[in-house]
C-alpha cells in the first residue's frame, strides 16, 4: 500500500527550549525511575497548546467538539499547500488573492481537504524570540491568514487549516480567524515545519492529537504522505 510514498514528518520535537505563546517553556520532563530500577520512566509536564499542536472548536466555542469528539476521518486529508515565502513578512496576511493564485496554477481547493499556509516563519523556530517576535509594546509579530482567507477556505468546506507559526490570526487582534474555523466545526494546526520539503498538492497528510477526552487543544504527530 505505502509503496512509493515518501513521509516527512511536519511536526516539532518537544522540549523545554521551544517558543510558546506565553514566553515560558510549558514542558518539563523528570526522570522517575532509571535502569537500575527495572527500566528508564519519564515524566512529562506541559500545557496544551504547545509544539505543533491541534485547536479543537471548543477551544473557542463553548459547547464545542472537544478533541475526542473529532471525526477521525478529518485527520487524514488531502492537503493544499499555500506558499507565500516570497511576499511573507511579520504582518503579512494570506489572502484570498493569494488562494485564488493558487487555485489557477494547480486546480480548485478539494472538499475536505487540508489547507497549509506556508510562509517560512518556522525558520526562526530555533530561536524563540525570533519566533514569538515580540515589538516594543510587547505584541508579537507574524504571519497568518486574513479573516477574508478563512471565510473563502470555509466555501470550500475544508477540514481545518495549518500554519508555521503561532497562530494563523499572525499579528490581528481578536481572533478572527480562530473564530471562524472553529466556530465553523473546523480545527486549526500551529507551529508546522518541513514544509519545504512538501509539494503544493497531491498529497495527504496525517495528523493525530493525543485524544484528551475534555481537549480544547492537543499534541499531535503531523506527518505528510507523498
Amino acid at each position: 500500500m505505502f509503496e512509493n510514498k515518501k513521509f516527512i514528518d511536519l511536526t516539532h520535537p518537544l522540549d523545554n527550549t521551544i517558543p510558546t505563546w506565553t514566553g515560558g517553556c510549558g514542558f518539563q520532563e523528570s526522570l522517575k525511575l532509571d535502569y537500575d530500577g527495572g527500566c528508564r520512566v519519564y515524566s512529562y509536564k506541559m500545557h496544551a497548546g504547545i509544539g505543533t499542536h491541534i485547536d479543537a472548536p471548543s477551544h473557542f466555542v463553548p459547547g464545542g467538539e472537544n478533541i475526542a469528539d473529532m471525526p477521525i476521518e478529518n485527520f487524514i486529508c488531502e492537503t493544499h499547500l499555500i506558499d507565500v515565502r516570497d511576499k511573507s513578512h511579520e504582518n503579512y496576511l494570506i489572502s484570498v488573492a493569494d488562494i485564488k493564485r493558487y487555485e489557477a496554477s494547480h486546480g480548485s481547493l478539494r472538499q475536505k481537504s487540508f489547507v497549509i499556509g506556508y510562509t517560512g516563519w518556522m525558520d526562526r523556530w530555533n530561536t524563540p524570540e525570533k519566533y514569538r517576535n515580540q515589538d516594543s509594546s510587547g505584541k508579537m509579530r507574524f504571519p497568518g491568514f486574513h479573516k477574508d482567507a478563512a471565510e473563502y477556505l470555509l466555501q470550500k468546506n475544508i477540514c481545518g487549516i495549518g500554519i508555521d507559526t503561532l497562530s494563523p490570526d499572525g499579528s490581528t487582534d481578536g481572533f478572527p480567524v480562530h473564530h471562524a474555523i472553529l466556530g465553523s466545526n473546523k480545527y486549526i494546526i500551529e507551529n508546522l515545519c518541513n514544509l519545504s520539503q512538501v509539494p503544493n498538492n497531491n498529497f495527504y497528510t496525517l495528523s493525530l492529537p493525543i485524544k484528551v477526552s475534555i481537549g480544547t487543544e492537543a499534541a499531535c504527530r503531523t506527518i505528510a504522505i507523498i
